[in-house]
Parts: C-alpha cells; sequence; structure tokens
C-alpha cells in the first residue's frame, strides 16, 4: 500500500493560506475586542449616570440653581458593577448635572489610566464609542471641569465627597466662568420669573420690626407661655454682619414694586438664599388641606396652589423651586405609605418650608416638644392661635412624617414646636411661602 504525504509546495501553500486567514482576522478581532471595550465603557458611564440621577432625585445635593453647572466625581457614585473603566480605573471622571428650572440632564466627561475617555462634556443620551478618545491625560479633563459651564450656566460648583458620597461638601465652586459646552437639547437658564438673575437687590435689610401685643392670656400656650399676655410680641432681628436665620428684610417681590414685603432669612443653600414670608397665604379664613388624599407621599398636590405664581411675584431674582424631590424628616424617600415622589411646583414661584431648615435655623433638638420654637418667634408672626386670636394653628411644612403613610409636619403656633397631624386636617394650618434667590440678592 502507498502512502503519500504533503509535498513542500502544498505545505507552503497551506502555511500561506492560514497567514493570509490570519492577517485578515487579527485585526478583525483586535477591531472587535476593542469596540466591545468602548461599548462596554459607555455602559459603564451611564450605569453612573443612573446612580447619580438616584442621589439628585433623593434631593440631598440641593441642585436647584438655574444658574449653575454642577460636577459630581465619578468615584463617588456606588453602582452595582463598580466604576471601572473597562481599560483600566478612572483617574478622572465626572457627571455633569445641570437644572432648567423643571427637571435635569445629564453629561460624562472622563479619561482613565490607560488614557482612554471622552475629552468634551457630552450629553449623556448622546454618548457612544465615537465620543471615546486616546492618549488623554487627567489634566485635560481637570481644565474643562474646572473652566467649562454647560449652556449658559455661568457658575460652576464642583462637588466632592468621602466615604462613596456619604458625606457632600457643597461649597467648592469656581464662579462666572467664560467658557461655555452646548446643552445640545436645548433647556438654559429659565427666563422671566424664577430665574435668580435681576439687576437690583431682590431684598435689603429691614430698618424696623413687626410688632404686636400678645393676647394669649394663658402661661401654657401660644405666646402666653414664652412673652406673656399684654406684652409686645418683637418678630425677627436687625441684620447686623452677615445675614443669620431670623434676620427681617424687605423683599421686592414683584417687578415694578417696591420693597413692602416682609421676610425673614432662614438659611442658605450654597450660593442661595432661603427666606420666608411673614405670613399665610390664605388669608386665615380658608385653610388648605396639605397632601393629595391624604397619602403623604405624592406630594403638597393640594396645599400647593395656594402659594404665588410666577406672574403674581414676578421679579427676576426669584428662582423658581420647580421639581424637588421632597424627603421625610429623617432624610429618607419614603414614608410608611410608599416611595415619596418627586413634586413639582408648576408655575410657581415659592414653596413650603421643611422640616430640615427649620431644624438648621432654630436646633435639631427638641424640636416637637412644646416651647421649642420660642427663639424663633419670627416662625410664628400671623399664626392666630399664637397670638391669641382666632385662626390658624400653624402652617403646613413641605415634609411628611415617615412612621405614618398620611402625616406631616407644621409649625405649630398654639405648642410652639414643630408638630405632625394628618395630611387632610384643613382647619389646623395655612400655606406660608418660603423663596429662594441668589445671596448675592440680599442688599446690604
Amino acid at each position: 500500500m502507498n502512502k503519500k504525504g504533503f509535498t513542500l509546495i502544498e505545505l507552503l501553500a497551506v502555511i500561506i493560506i492560514l497567514g493570509i486567514l490570519m492577517i485578515i482576522a487579527i485585526p478583525s478581532v483586535t477591531r472587535y475586542i476593542n469596540d466591545s471595550r468602548k461599548s462596554a465603557y459607555v455602559d459603564t458611564a451611564k450605569e453612573i449616570v443612573s446612580g447619580t440621577r438616584n442621589i439628585v432625585n433623593e434631593g440631598k445635593l440641593g441642585m436647584y440653581d438655574t444658574n449653575t453647572t454642577y460636577y459630581i466625581p465619578a468615584s463617588c457614585i456606588q453602582t452595582e458593577n463598580g466604576t471601572k473603566s473597562p481599560y483600566g480605573e478612572f483617574t478622572k471622571a465626572y457627571v455633569g448635572v445641570i437644572y432648567n428650572g423643571t427637571g435635569y440632564k445629564y453629561y460624562w466627561i472622563s479619561v482613565d489610566d490607560a488614557g482612554q475617555g471622552v475629552a468634551n462634556i457630552t450629553p449623556i443620551d448622546k454618548l457612544d464609542t465615537d465620543n471615546i478618545e486616546s492618549d488623554l491625560t487627567d489634566s485635560d479633563i481637570e481644565s474643562v471641569v474646572e473652566s467649562v459651564g454647560i449652556g449658559n450656566r455661568s457658575e460652576i460648583k464642583i462637588l466632592n465627597c468621602t466615604n462613596n458620597s456619604s458625606t457632600w461638601d457643597r461649597e467648592h465652586h469656581i464662579s462666572d466662568t467664560s467658557n461655555n459646552a452646548s446643552e445640545e437639547n436645548g433647556g438654559g437658564t429659565s427666563s422671566g420669573s424664577g430665574s435668580g438673575t435681576s439687576t437690583e437687590p431682590v431684598c435689603i435689610p429691614a430698618t424696623t420690626l413687626h410688632t404686636k401685643t400678645c393676647n394669649r392670656n394663658s402661661t401654657s400656650i401660644g405666646c402666653g407661655a414664652s412673652i406673656g399676655y399684654g406684652n409686645t410680641i418683637t418678630y425677627g432681628t436687625i441684620v447686623n454682619g452677615s445675614p443669620k436665620a431670623g434676620d427681617a428684610y424687605d423683599c421686592k417681590v414683584t417687578q415694578d414694586g417696591g420693597y413692602t414685603e416682609r421676610f425673614y432669612y432662614v438659611g442658605s443653600d450654597g450660593d442661595n438664599s432661603i427666606l420666608i414670608y411673614y405670613t399665610n397665604m390664605d388669608d386665615q379664613t380658608e385653610y388648605a388641606y396639605n397632601y393629595y388624599n391624604n397619602q403623604n407621599w405624592q406630594g403638597p398636590r393640594t396645599g400647593y396652589q395656594y402659594l404665588p405664581d410666577t406672574s403674581t411675584w414676578n421679579n427676576p431674582g426669584l428662582i423658581a423651586p420647580g421639581t424637588r424631590q421632597i424627603v421625610a424628616e429623617n432624610g429618607n424617600g419614603s414614608t410608611s405609605g410608599g416611595t415619596i415622589e418627586s413634586f413639582t411646583y408648576t408655575n410657581k414661584v415659592a414653596r413650603f418650608l421643611t422640616y430640615q431648615e427649620v431644624a438648621s435655623a432654630c436646633g435639631s433638638s427638641g424640636m416637637t416638644t412644646n416651647g421649642y420654637l420660642n427663639n424663633c418667634t419670627w416662625l410664628m408672626e400671623n399664626i392666630g392661635q399664637y397670638e391669641g386670636s382666632s385662626g390658624a394653628y400653624g402652617y403646613w411644612l413641605e415634609t411628611p412624617y415617615s412612621d405614618h403613610s398620611n402625616y406631616v409636619w407644621l409649625a405649630h403656633g398654639y405648642n410652639r414646636r414643630i408638630a405632625n397631624t394628618n395630611a387632610n386636617n384643613y382647619a389646623a394650618c395655612g400655606v406660608r411661602p418660603v423663596i429662594t434667590i441668589k445671596s448675592s440678592g440680599l442688599g446690604q
């Protein structure tokens, strides 16, 4: 039997054919691997942005300024699959966030230790593999983040965090950048009332304080327990230096009006100042219950209608509250009734005061104890049941009570404390507007 092997020519032909196949296949395989990595890069960025969106929607960062570009480090965001690039570790990566008065838009910029990244601020819904570049450095990304605002948002705020977003620092920022990245999808700073921009102060320090006589003839309730029957109640304090809680301001809430409306300084949120009106908006003859259908996780759908709208208080220096993620008194985004919905103050230029803002202004200890508000009487002006006349017991806060499905917190003048009651208890509470302005809008 004859056995015949391959000839040298046949072996060379096979080798040549295999070589040609390898020449064709290797670039295709390399391209496939690289494309897969780029797709994974985009997927990782989108997952980090999704985690950022959850934190923003919880309302913990207070990103409501329509004039600010916010940058959040990707390292602050916890995701299910981590925050590592498919090429290596992210060394500089940020989620850009802007607010347009009604909602948020998200952007991405990054570089990893392999020099792969996205060097231009890119809307997350437009991010794809074509945006990924090579040979980038940390300084390429940092120079953009520190100097480029998105759209016409002229102020930049870079947030810092420790312990993977358990503690946030909102104070690190660079102002008045002259560089702007395109939004690509419209938006921009709100115009007219609610934009936060004004050519003159929105509020100026009051020169006189409001006073009344205490008509509560009791030593245990209302002003009688803290001021004494027949004595003078003085609301607020005269501004002396930097603003502090309770300082009295006269504000111009209409474009063509004067400084005729009394407000009290509550505190600040970054570069914004928060002030509360001196009286309720519902004329204290018909009180609005707060949360819709007595369900405290749905937002103040009923009570908010009594707040001034953008046509009534139309000073462009007032920053409209837009959409806010409401949280309970413990900072959680749910009550025993369900997950608290984000709430949009449609066409409104003011909102409700929160439990947390009261705690910051008046102290967090003993808030539910009778007499807690004795040192914050400026929060009780024109509360009928505090001053001794008939009228509301207080006014609603924005904050639902975590342990119940239908209770909401209120400032309670009768007992001079922060209390909670059934959300449809319309006979007890009024609606008191809180405005937000740029701190530069406080006159001296």
